[in-house]
């Protein structure tokens, strides 16, 4: 298996590169996800095919579903749109940026507050002012590239400034069919838990302690604790755990997890670090697809020590030289 570093976040980590990878992304306070390589008019064709989906639906208080629509410069446009035929409280936001032909972005965020107003330019236009600087703060990286500049790293480019609250990148990386390693990287943390990483751990105990009288063929026959153990990882102190269980059924399944935790309002100083390896409960999914086969537990554990030992700080990943506070 051959490796392959990626910018996640503001750490680097090597994943297998033969293998297929996923990214979630969230910041500017929208779901993002990048757009498949395309021409201007293809991505200005699909933002229309969106436009005219919305416009065409009825609604039974505004003209149309389509609350709002706006071009923004030469390569953005905002679709505001409401979720049903009835309300006009909290229509959805959705953005399109175009920066080059591999390089689109759609970003979706749940409801604006509208205050159940009827859709006019003038409502919306707070709104498009507060949310079109993102635009211009996303830089577009070539394959296999690495950022020179502060930012946080997302599928094919690198944000920089402000990221908004709750701001996470993560990459998922398949090593076999129904097993996945992934990292995850998450910022400017507010209103969410921060727990220990042993939280985890404690609630996969507690369900093969109590099974509440259950003895099915998915109820866990054997639940055993292989690692528990403070681990520091590119200077953070994380905790890590690992573990293996067996079902009645015979099928064995590990999971496997690394976690700093940040804090609240701590900006990009503190943040939220998950890298996790998991393998399937089941044999099969749930067409019938039979899972891959686990390699031996010690080449598993092999595997992901490594991967572990890969993790980094990426150098210029903070403005103004700015140090992770986490950092020994």
């Amino acid at each position: 298996m051959s490796w392959k570093t990626h910018c996640v976040g503001r750490v680097m980590m090597s994943l297998p590169e033969d293998r297929p990878l996923t990214w979630s992304t969230d910041f500017d306070f929208a779901v993002v996800k990048r757009i498949p390589s395309l021409s201007e008019q293809q991505f200005w064709d699909g933002v229309e095919v969106v436009r005219k989906r919305y416009l065409d639906q009825t609604h039974k208080k505004a003209p149309s579903r389509l609350a709002h629509f706006e071009k923004v410069g030469k390569n953005a446009a905002f679709v505001f749109y409401y979720d049903n035929e009835v309300s006009i409280w909290g229509p959805i936001m959705e953005r399109f940026v175009y920066l080059d032909r591999d390089h689109a972005y759609e970003m979706r965020t749940g409801g604006v507050r509208t205050a159940n107003v009827l859709p006019t330019p003038e409502l919306f236009k707070p709104f498009v002012e507060k949310y079109t600087p993102i635009f211009s703060r996303i830089h577009p990286l070539a394959p296999g590239q690495f950022p020179n500049r502060d930012g946080l790293c997302i599928d094919g480019a690198v944000v920089s400034g402000e990221t908004g609250r709750n701001a996470r990148a993560g990459l998922i990386a398949e090593i076999a069919y129904g097993t996945r390693l992934v990292v995850s990287y998450g910022e400017n943390l507010y209103k969410v838990a921060i727990y220990s990483g042993y939280e985890d751990l404690k609630f996969d105990e507690d369900q093969a302690k109590n099974p509440m009288g259950y003895d099915g063929p998915d109820a866990f026959k054997d639940f055993k604790v292989l690692r528990k153990r403070e681990r520091t990882l590119a200077g953070i102190v994380g905790q890590e755990f690992i573990t293996r269980t067996m079902r009645n059924d015979g099928q064995v399944f590990y999971r496997m997890q690394w976690t700093f935790k940040g804090v609240l309002d701590g900006g990009v100083l503190n943040p939220d670090i998950v890298v996790h390896l998991n393998t399937p409960q089941t044999a099969t999914d749930s067409t019938g697809r039979p899972y891959d086969k686990l390699p031996p537990e010690p080449e598993l554990l092999k595997l992901w020590d490594y991967s572990l030992s890969t993790l980094q700080w990426r150098v210029g990943a903070l403005p103004d030289g700015q140090r992770i506070e986490a950092v020994n």
